[in-house]
């Protein structure tokens, strides 16, 4: 297993790539936000099972990325978006 060289910080590390590839459902702007699931509030996103920091085989936002159910898939195909 690959191991970070320093500890993981939500903000610094994950937060850039979601904002980029998945804020536009289920981020800050309400209007645009499909679901109640927050990605953009870390403590929000771990409460939902979203993200399960240190054990990436119980969080739901990976089992999305590496699903090959196009209804499941995240970021979705139509957004153009991996």
């Amino acid at each position: 297993m690959l191991q970070a060289a320093e500890p993981l910080e939500y903000n610094r590390d994950v937060r850039p790539v979601l904002a980029d590839t998945c804020f536009k459902c289920p981020g800050p702007d309400s209007a645009a936000r499909k679901a109640e699931l927050r990605l953009d509030q870390r403590e929000a996103a771990v409460e939902s099972g979203a993200i399960a920091p240190g054990k990436s085989d119980e969080s739901g936002i990976i089992a999305r990325i590496l699903s090959a159910d196009p209804d499941e898939l995240m970021p979705p195909p139509d957004s153009h978006k991996e």
